[in-house]
């Protein structure tokens, strides 16, 4: 007689499929997202990250859009990463800013910025309606090893903050927000770099900015950071 084992679903990943809601970068486009809990399988975070998902607290996620796959993961090889003239300027524009590594715990002085960030770059958005619990969800809720790169200028303001996630090759930025008074001093930018050189002094391959649409204008500053790869059809590739 064969014999059978109970088997328990939550020791196996389960994906399911978001409903469609509007796209937030293209226009006349709908989203969905094929998504999984990590809490029960952290281990797959790497697995996931390497084939194009993304982490939002205890969420993996990959757009699977119906008619459109315009959303590429986009990695910068920090191996093979020079700076330009522009990157150069930008080092310099920001040499006065002090860097530091943080716990990813959520503070009113974070999401104070957080909140002037949001209504100035985002007015109307969900994330500009987040209350406090909603931001310490999202920097605090990560089954992962997960931390905030804080960024004070001389006077110890805070004037930005990023947080990001550790894979086994490389670190993936997850969200960053700072005060837009200095984003024409590249802020954003310098922010970027400062995560490139922590991957390198930490010997790990690549920094992970999130998703590319060709179309979207407000996401071409990911094209200032090379080498840069993106994963299409199952591979990363140069560009």
């Amino acid at each position: 007689m064969a014999k059978f084992e109970k088997v328990n679903l939550l020791n196996y990943p389960i994906f399911f499929m978001t409903k469609e809601t509007i796209c937030p970068y293209l226009d006349n486009k709908s989203e969905k997202r094929l998504v999984t809990d990590l809490n029960n399988n952290p281990f797959l975070f790497d697995e996931l990250s390497i084939s194009g998902f993304r982490r939002i607290e205890n969420w993996m996620y990959r757009p699977s859009c119906n008619h459109c796959t315009e959303c590429k993961s986009y990695r910068v090889n920090t191996k093979k990463f020079s700076l330009t003239k522009s990157l150069k300027r930008i080092k310099r524009n920001n040499s006065a800013i002090c860097s530091l590594l943080k716990k990813n715990i959520a503070t009113k002085e974070y999401y104070k910025l957080f909140s002037r960030y949001q209504h100035k770059r985002h007015t109307g958005s969900s994330m500009s309606n987040m209350t406090f619990e909603d931001f310490k969800s999202m920097i605090e809720s990560s089954p992962i090893n997960t931390q905030l790169y804080e960024f004070r200028n001389e006077e110890k303001k805070l004037i930005g903050l990023m947080l990001f996630d550790y894979q086994k090759d490389g670190l993936s930025a997850v969200y960053s927000f700072y005060d837009v008074k200095l984003e024409k001093n590249g802020l954003g930018n310098f922010m970027i770099l400062e995560l490139i050189d922590l991957a390198k002094k930490l010997n790990l391959d690549y920094v992970y900015l999130g998703y590319y649409i060709r179309n979207a204008p407000r996401m071409n500053y990911k094209l200032k950071f090379r080498e840069g790869e993106l994963f299409s059809d199952g591979k990363w590739i140069k560009i």
